[in-house]
């Protein structure tokens, strides 16, 4: 068979499509594949920060379109940056096996960082949840592919740290720039992160019975619960809502934080249940949380960031 497989052009966003190339080969080695890249609109605009935009799903509308044009067969995401709620006719068709989730700190580390350290991240999340534990530090908005931001770190105007996705180094061998991964009970990642998002067209089965053989039942899970929990606050992807799933006697529990955007407040919930309810684990972990407070943090930090944000 030969499948067409939309991507973005990035280092990681390659790296991240040649594992799943060889995911799909190791079960149907006679596969063929063509490459087809796209620049999105925030590859293309690298100096407005994500908020900037205005709209959700930056990273993956150009790519759904692609879908629905029936140019590619499918397309590989990074699952936080997909939206909960796709286009419609599309279907996250698997999730394979996932990275370490974790957020890395690069450059020093937590106990090491200078009262008053600059630290650089693109993400609202990350930018919350770092002035939640170290409110002395400063946040610096950064945006690009890795290694540019790692390059920031003690260059021209120099940053002491940055914040990045373990995942995302671990998947380009830069795994040796993380000076801490962040324990995710204290500072949770992103819904989906380290997490592949195979996303196909509803109505091609045969596309999706192959993407379907290298899903991970594990991760679906968790992703599932994730986004569910995600979908119910109205939160988008750039939103500060962070997660963290764990196993334990074949129960997955979910972990789930909202922090205000100056770090100020923060709310927690967390509950458990069994693999087949993950959906219904996810709603109850966002009830929990809108009921102290979580949706109100929500509204009242992000009216500024997000005009168009609904009220919970």
């Amino acid at each position: 068979m030969h499948l067409r497989i939309g991507t973005r052009r990035s280092p990681l966003a390659m790296a991240q499509t040649n594992q799943v190339m060889g995911l799909i080969r190791e079960k149907f080695p006679e596969t063929e594949f063509t490459l087809c890249q796209i620049a999105t609109i925030a590859d293309r605009d690298r100096v407005s920060e994500f908020h900037q935009f205005g709209m959700v799903g930056v990273f993956a509308v150009e790519h759904e379109q692609q879908l629905v044009r029936r140019e590619v067969d499918f397309v590989v995401h990074s699952l936080k940056d997909l939206p909960t709620a796709l286009h419609e006719g599309l279907v996250l068709a698997s999730v394979p096996p996932r990275e370490d989730p974790r957020d890395a700190l690069c450059g020093a580390t937590m106990a090491s960082l200078r009262e008053g350290a600059r630290i650089g991240t693109g993400s609202l999340r990350r930018r919350a949840q770092i002035l939640n534990l170290r409110p002395d530090v400063t946040v610096v908005p950064i945006r690009g592919n890795v290694g540019p931001r790692l390059a920031k770190i003690g260059g021209d105007d120099p940053l002491d740290a940055v914040i990045l996705a373990q995942a995302g180094l671990r998947r380009l061998g830069l795994d040796v720039a993380s000076s801490e991964v962040l324990a995710s009970e204290l500072f949770p990642y992103a819904v989906g992160q380290g997490a592949l998002g195979l996303e196909a067209r509803a109505d091609d089965a045969a596309v999706i019975e192959i993407l379907q053989a290298i899903q991970c039942p594990k991760a679906r899970a968790e992703v599932e619960a994730e986004r569910e929990m995600m979908h119910a606050l109205g939160a988008g992807c750039s939103l500060p809502v962070g997660a963290c799933a764990s196993w334990a006697d074949g129960r997955l529990t979910l972990h789930a934080q909202v922090t205000s955007v100056e770090g100020a407040e923060r709310v927690e919930a967390s509950d458990s249940a069994a693999p087949e309810q993950a959906r219904e684990l996810g709603l109850a972990v966002a009830e929990e949380l809108k009921s102290r407070g979580g949706g109100a943090i929500l509204e009242k930090s992000y009216r500024g960031y997000y005009p168009t944000f609904k009220t919970l």
